[in-house]
């Protein structure tokens, strides 16, 4: 039986992509801040940037190795602004502002426009939804759910910022099915890429997974293998899913 679809967020639900011209905006957006907070840097926008996306890359490479990810005042003051003096008791409280500044900034995110419609005809059919995503952040995944509109549609949001575990470590995956009050094997992932999100429904004994390609597939699954791990379903808009999903519960009937 199927009974719930699980979503990633960034690359699925909505459309993200960076662009290294991003990089002086989000700088300045990220000293504004500090700055504001009494945390001061004598660097330059770019500079600054520079020095942050080198030790963000080293850090995304063992949060990949290791499945983890570090709370955002770790990420911070462990990471991205160490062997800098500051009030460390300032950085605390604003750790997760600034993280939510990052993924806002160095990132451009946009809904995928069939999203609402296709989650309304999930919802109509019966089915429970929920969202599992790798964020940095506490905070911006639940914010632009209420922005685009959609936060309604979901049971359950688990973010890997909040357990500790990154996608495709199958304890988030077991989590959303106990929290939706269904099995592993009642439930879909859907995601865009095989590394994380495809993986971790097999590793966690989902039902099935449909993927769809976004900017961030191809990075993110770079040197994968992915021979015998493809998702059973792939698709190229959203709007598919409502017909796969009734394909799946005929063949149960």
């Amino acid at each position: 039986m199927l009974r719930a679809l699980i979503f990633d967020m960034g690359g699925t639900l909505e459309d993200v992509f960076h662009k290294p011209e991003f990089n002086l905006p989000c700088g300045e957006a990220l000293l504004s801040y500090l700055e504001g907070h009494g945390i001061h840097f004598d660097l330059s926008p770019g500079d600054f940037m520079n020095r942050l996306e080198e030790r963000y890359r080293a850090y995304r490479k063992w949060g990949v190795e290791e499945q983890r990810e570090l709370a955002p005042f770790e990420l911070w003051s462990r990471l991205l602004l160490k062997d800098a003096e500051y009030n460390q008791d300032r950085l605390r409280v604003i750790a997760d502002h600034l993280a939510n500044l990052w993924e806002r900034n160095f990132y451009r995110r946009s809904l995928r426009p069939e999203a609402p419609a296709m989650l309304q005809a999930l919802k109509d059919q019966g089915l429970c939804l929920g969202v599992i995503s790798n964020t940095s952040s506490h905070s911006q995944v639940i914010e632009i759910l209420h922005q685009y509109g959609i936060r309604h549609y979901f049971n359950c949001v688990y973010l890997s910022v909040t357990s500790g575990f990154r996608k495709p470590h199958a304890q988030l995956f077991w989590a959303a099915a106990q929290d939706l009050g269904v099995l592993p094997e009642e439930c879909i992932y859907v995601g865009d890429t095989v590394s994380r999100d495809v993986r971790g429904a097999r590793l966690a004994g989902y039902k099935a997974s449909i993927r769809i390609n976004s900017m961030l597939t191809g990075g993110a699954d770079a040197g994968l293998n992915q021979e015998g791990e493809e998702a059973d379903y792939l698709i190229a808009n959203l709007n598919e899913i409502p017909g796969i999903v009734s394909q799946i519960r005929n063949k149960n009937t």
